[in-house]
């Protein structure tokens, strides 16, 4: 009866350890099945390694400011001494205790402009830092758009080479079987069996890229343990969308940039550390209270003070020549990162201008090569309920490429778009996102 005891509290015991250790075990949050662009894109986490990054930078800026706007503020000190001397013979008080307790308020009371400079330098620091995180955010989205496409096109090829790895496998089993009659050649069956291991090497590779590419999108969406396994191909409404001209995108670009303002807000606050740098030279006006007690009271123990200080800097040698000298080449560097960077945005717009035309021209050939492989399949699949054709197998082939590349092209022409939306810095503007006809 005892064992019988025993052996259900071992059970309960047993019991309550599996499922405490079960629900403190983190649960792993399912994508969505299936997934479209749309989820996708809304699932972007903002604690992505790349977006944590480029944050970490903009809260230093946070911290710096803070730092400049509390190097005024009012400090208050307590210092305590223990001493013991040997007093002068001259001396009234002839004790060996000196001790003494002092307590300290200083504050700066004007500055005369350098705190007000350093203020605007660290406001435009995180003004700068804020597009730079914007600017990472954009790209954060266009990374999931490419790796979304990815998965897509690589499901499509993997049909497509599934398909003619079936067909190519009946052709060279036929060709075999023949060979068995006296019909066909040892030759043409090694022609055939060379043709189905190409294709069959191809359709590996195409099945591994399914693997690679949702392992690519669940890292980009911060979920590299979680990978989607269905996806929806979205119908992009992006061929029909109207290209302004060049000069229109250039001058917005230049405007709007995230990155061009950002350095442009880096150059105020580079001008504003000359305007700090200079002002070292000049004065400080500032105020204390002290207040103390001793242990043993001389003549020149004071019992408190209240004092206000003007610090006028005469001479400091070629100290702040040599800080004007740096703050003017940090200036000079960052005016040439902008000029570098305005040069590439304009070239950067005009190969996505291009390059949206000639996507839209190819579209139009991709278009209609696939409306003819479909009537071609259509003209094969009648024939071969006739039993005019053997098998159909390549027409199918045929139509699997054609629509791959139509997908492709449209899903060339929707990123071109988002980067032409990045680089004027209104891709995750509502009216300026990818947009889908679910």
């Amino acid at each position: 009866m005892l064992l019988n005891h025993f052996s259900i509290s071992m059970v309960i015991t047993l019991l309550v350890i599996s499922l405490t250790s079960a629900s403190a075990e983190p649960k792993t949050e399912l994508l969505p099945e299936p997934l479209t662009l749309d989820l996708a894109l809304s699932l972007i986490d903002q604690q992505h390694p790349d977006l944590r990054y480029v944050d970490a930078d903009l809260k230093s800026a946070h911290s710096n400011l803070q730092q400049v706007l509390s190097s005024n503020d009012l400090t208050v000190n307590l210092k305590a001494a223990a001493r013991w001397i040997e007093p002068s013979v001259l001396a009234t008080d002839q004790s060996t205790e000196d001790h003494r307790l002092g307590f300290f308020v200083n504050k700066t009371l004007y500055d005369f402009g350098r705190t007000s400079i350093q203020v605007d330098a660290a406001s435009q620091i995180i003004a700068s830092h804020k597009l730079f995180y914007l600017n990472a955010q954009q790209q954060q989205y266009i990374t999931v758009m490419k790796r979304y496409f990815d998965v897509v096109l690589a499901d499509l090829q993997f049909y497509r080479y599934n398909e003619e790895m079936a067909v190519t496998f009946i052709r060279f089993d036929r060709m075999n079987s023949r060979k068995k009659l006296g019909q066909n050649t040892e030759i043409d069956v090694i022609e055939k069996e060379v043709e189905y291991q190409r294709i069959r090497r191809l359709r590996t590779f195409s099945e591994n890229q399914q693997r690679v590419t949702r392992s690519l999108l669940a890292q980009a969406l911060n979920k590299p343990n979680n990978l989607p396994t269905t996806l929806t191909r979205p119908e992009l409404d992006v061929v029909s969308r109207k290209l302004p001209e060049i000069e229109l995108l250039q001058k917005k670009v230049n405007e709007n940039n995230p990155t061009l303002r950002a350095l442009r807000a880096s150059l105020v606050a580079a001008k504003n550390d000359i305007q700090f740098a200079r002002s070292d030279s000049k004065p400080v006006l500032s105020g204390g209270l002290e207040t103390f007690a001793y242990a043993r009271e001389t003549r020149s123990s004071d019992a408190w003070r209240v004092n206000i200080t003007l610090d006028v800097p005469l001479w400091s040698g070629e100290r702040v020549d040599a800080a004007v000298a740096k703050a003017k080449a940090a200036l000079y560097k960052i005016e040439a990162q902008l000029a570098q960077q305005e040069l590439l945005a304009q070239q950067q717009v005009l190969e996505l201008w291009l390059g949206i035309k000639t996507l839209k021209t190819k579209y139009d050939e991709v278009l209609v090569a696939m409306d003819f492989s479909e009537l071609s399949l259509d003209k094969n699949r009648a024939l071969y309920e006739l039993e005019v054709k053997a098998d159909l197998g390549f027409s199918m082939v045929r139509f699997s490429e054609a629509e791959r590349k139509v997908a492709q092209t449209k899903f060339d022409i929707a990123l071109a778009w988002a980067q032409l939306d990045a680089l004027s810095g209104s891709l995750l503007n509502k009216e300026n996102r990818i947009l889908t006809n679910k």
